[in-house]
């Protein structure tokens, strides 16, 4: 309610939008499916900003592939509660003890490439466990090729320390440029114990392979030699940066203590029963420079749980499908020409 009520109070547009869809923000709204939305696409759009432009500190961009990136504006209180949920988030899969980082991507500051930049923007946020990272990719004529002799010297070394190590990579760079070569070269590791692997960014590039979650698993097992348990999957995006939901090897993702995510069907907008798939929609109080606290994506997904997961964590359990095919959703298209009215 009080993020609501401050985004409505300092964002014409914000306010405009809802008023326009009659709604009035009122403290006894029992549920939160009643809070409206904004679809994901306007921020590609519109400046949308709830504080005076000269508290801004820095305009983030997300690494659109294709078209005109998103852009949020943020705040000093806006980046300090980003900073701290995304700690918290990621201590609580990995482990609060510092640990050396094998980043399995190439060097950004050996790099003009825009895509490592925002890789490189996004692998920042785990640095903070990292008590040694090292970057382990290297671009020959525009092709990323593991850095063998590299890799090997420093696996042995901290193998014959004994000393745990977290493996980091972007889910499509991770498999095509290291797990698939390594596999199809019948090379094994064995990381040292208790060492993870933490994998973040989507997955419509590997599905376009047929690369399922199951078979991405098994060949991080069968090269690493690690248990899927260990084996962290991040989501997250740009609009509600910070916020990170996480699987463990074969389990669903989970919503932590900050936000709640909510399936609504790709015609009527109508929240679906659990189980049912549709649009995500994910509600966050932690923006607060822009009003990205209420976002309907593109992602296709379904809840599968709620309560306590077998991890012994409780939030909402999901499982994220792929991205919307525009032709059988009318969600952001005409939410958008909604707000533009």
């Amino acid at each position: 309610y009080e993020s609501f009520n401050h985004h409505l109070s300092n964002n014409d547009l914000f306010k405009k939008f809802f008023e326009n869809k009659n709604f009035k923000l009122k403290t006894d709204i029992k549920n939160i499916e009643d809070y409206p939305y904004l679809p994901v696409k306007i921020f590609k759009n519109k400046k949308l900003i709830s504080v005076p432009n000269e508290e801004l500190k820095i305009t983030l961009s997300s690494s659109a592939t294709t078209g005109v990136p998103s852009q949020v504006g943020l705040d000093s209180v806006t980046t300090k509660r980003q900073a701290i949920v995304a700690a918290n988030v990621i201590s609580d899969y990995l482990g609060k003890n510092r640990r050396p980082f094998v980043i399995l991507d190439e060097d950004p500051a050996e790099s003009n490439s825009r895509d490592i930049s925002a890789r490189a923007a996004a692998t920042m946020g785990f640095l903070m466990l990292s008590s040694k990272p090292g970057y382990f990719l290297k671009n020959i004529e525009k092709q990323l090729y593991l850095d063998m002799e590299k890799f090997n010297k420093s696996i042995n070394e901290f193998e014959n320390l004994k000393k745990e190590i977290c493996i980091f990579g972007f889910t499509f760079v991770l498999y095509k440029n290291v797990l698939k070569p390594l596999k199809e070269k019948g090379i094994k590791f064995k990381l040292p114990t208790n060492s993870k692997i933490a994998h973040i960014g989507g997955w419509k590039k590997l599905e376009n392979e047929k690369v399922t979650k199951e078979k991405f698993l098994e060949d991080a097992v069968e090269v690493f030699g690690i248990e899927k348990k260990n084996i962290f999957d991040f989501y997250g995006f740009t609009e509600q940066m910070g916020l990170l939901y996480v699987s463990s090897g074969e389990l669903p993702k989970i919503t932590p203590i900050y936000s709640e995510i909510i399936i609504r069907d790709f015609q009527t907008l109508n929240p679906v029963k659990d189980g049912e798939k549709g649009l995500i929609q994910i509600l966050t109080p932690i923006p607060h420079s822009y009003p990205g606290i209420s976002i309907l994506t593109e992602d296709v997904g379904r809840i599968v749980g709620r309560g306590k997961d077998k991890t012994g964590r409780f939030g909402t359990q999901f499982e994220i499908i792929g991205r919307a095919n525009q032709a059988e959703t009318r969600g952001c298209g005409d939410i958008m020409s909604e707000f533009m009215a």
